[in-house]
């Protein structure tokens, strides 16, 4: 596991299968290593979106999540400051289950590690392995 400081970025982790994960969600967030070893992934910037209802009838409505102009334009900050480093094609952008749907293919979500689904968020591990994508 190295840390990777980028400035007005914040802090990647790079785990030891080689992926990086930098932590878009207001929360620190527990990880396990491919190894076992439990790392804490800092907050970096906070990537948000937005809530759109969509009418679906006269009684239901869908909810879909859109990216804003700030969320668009800092991925692109972390994406280009990336380029330089040593984790440009293994960069993992974490985020929140509704930034992943908002920002399709450039922010994921986490997956738990077996066991770790149903705990207390205080006790979550998340995997560095596998992360839950959504595509346009």
């Amino acid at each position: 596991m190295t840390e990777l400081t980028l400035k007005g970025i914040g802090t990647a982790i790079r785990f030891s299968n080689g992926v990086c994960v930098l932590n878009t969600t207001p929360h620190p967030l527990t990880m396990e290593d491919t190894n076992g070893e439990l790392v804490t992934v800092p907050t970096s910037v906070l990537i948000n979106a937005k809530a759109e209802e969509k009418a679906v009838n006269d009684l239901f409505v869908k909810t879909v999540f859109i990216s804003t102009p700030e969320g668009t334009e800092a991925i692109r900050d972390i994406e280009d400051t990336f380029k330089g480093t040593e984790c440009p094609d293994r960069l993992v952008i974490v985020g929140s289950i509704i930034a992943a749907q908002a920002y399709p293919g450039k922010v994921v979500g986490l997956c738990p590690v077996p066991g770790y689904e149903r705990v207390a968020p205080s006790e979550k591990r998340m995997r560095c392995d596998k992360f839950t994508i959504f595509t346009e």
